[in-house]
């Protein structure tokens, strides 16, 4: 079986769908599948099939990175002419990028995933008639999270497989360590765009209020120092190969976002890592951590710090929490997930 699973986002910027997508295609290639990645981007990338470049548009509190022009169409055209794919699997399908192109061009079975949460989409319903002869081109249907499909179903009833972002839980769980981040104190870890959706100000706010009781630090992944004040330790973009160690690291993970989150890998990457996890309260995380976590009222700076202390002065809750979230992170391994969406492939492909 060959697969072709389309991303709508340029593939040089890191994000949750591409993240997902690389996991899953790794998980799907050991399983047996053959894998073709294609997705716009900005600078070449030997591992995939190249649609063309991108436009930033703010979307969600975040910039979508889309393709969406006559040279990417004749490019998925060509590319999907050749017929040696058995199936699309394409990521967020009605985001007006190379999903939405793949998807109008398809010949052969389609599985589609949906990863977008929040209260309504007006794009949803002021497209919904076109929307709606595209969707019947979809042999299956798969949402990362209740909430994402809380959204879709409300404009496009049918049937959905709820089959939540992974991750390679070994890859973080032997992890070492990594060294010399906070000169050896206890330190919080913040992972995300310094965007006001993921919360960034909760976390510092909260931080500075735990740091008046006992001494701890901030290291803040993504941020840089001109998105933080000058004790928190920014280290801006790092590798995917430097990030588990830096979780490995950790004292306690804070995920205090506001908005715009459909499930929260991040949470399980620290949580298959060892550190205890405070966030927020959104449904999307309070899914992804089902139960293995602390949740905060979404933008309580006060209630965020609170929990924060008690993981670092309570032993016995901090490996109460360590246990639940190795637990829960094992449950969300890419290669126990990857069989669940090859039932979907088999299912659309019969």
């Amino acid at each position: 079986m060959k697969v072709a699973i389309v991303c709508p986002y340029d593939w040089s910027f890191p994000g949750g769908v591409r993240s997902h997508i690389q996991g899953l295609s790794r998980a799907l290639k050991r399983s047996g599948i053959d894998i073709e990645i294609v997705a716009p981007a900005t600078n070449t990338e030997p591992e995939i099939f190249d649609a063309g470049r991108t436009l930033g548009i703010p979307y969600n509190g975040s910039v979508a990175r889309l393709c969406f022009s006559p040279q990417a169409n004749r490019r998925i055209r060509k590319r999907l002419g050749r017929s040696d794919v058995d199936l699309l699997h394409i990521h967020e399908p009605f985001s007006p990028s190379v999903s939405m192109l793949a998807l109008h061009q398809a010949k052969v079975p389609v599985v589609a995933t949906f990863h977008a949460s929040q209260a309504r989409s007006r794009a949803y319903a002021t497209a919904k008639p076109f929307l709606d002869l595209l969707m019947k081109k979809i042999s299956g249907r798969i949402a990362v999270s209740r909430a994402a499909l809380a959204l879709i179903s409300n404009y496009f009833p049918g049937e959905y497989r709820n089959i939540p972002n992974g991750i390679e839980a070994a890859w973080f769980s032997e992890a070492t360590p990594a060294e010399g981040l906070a000169g050896g104190r206890p330190f919080v870890l913040f992972v995300g765009r310094p965007e006001p959706r993921k919360g960034l100000s909760v976390a510092v706010a909260a931080v500075e209020r735990v740091r008046q009781i006992c001494p701890v630090e901030l290291v803040a992944v993504g941020p840089t120092r001109n998105d933080v004040p000058s004790w928190v330790n920014a280290l801006g973009s790092v590798s995917q190969e430097a990030l588990p160690g830096i979780y490995r690291a950790a004292s306690v993970f804070c995920a205090p976002s506001i908005s715009g989150e459909s499930f929260g890998i991040v949470l399980a990457e620290a949580a298959a890592a060892g550190v205890p996890v405070v966030c927020s309260d959104l449904p999307g995380y309070v899914e992804a951590a089902a139960g293995a976590a602390l949740h905060a009222p979404v933008g309580d700076a006060g209630a965020t710090a609170s929990m924060i202390l008690s993981v670092l002065t309570d032993s016995k809750l901090a490996s109460e929490m360590i246990s639940r979230g190795r637990k829960r992170a094992w449950e969300l391994d890419w290669d126990v997930l990857a069989k669940q969406v090859r039932e979907v492939y088999e299912a659309a492909l019969s």
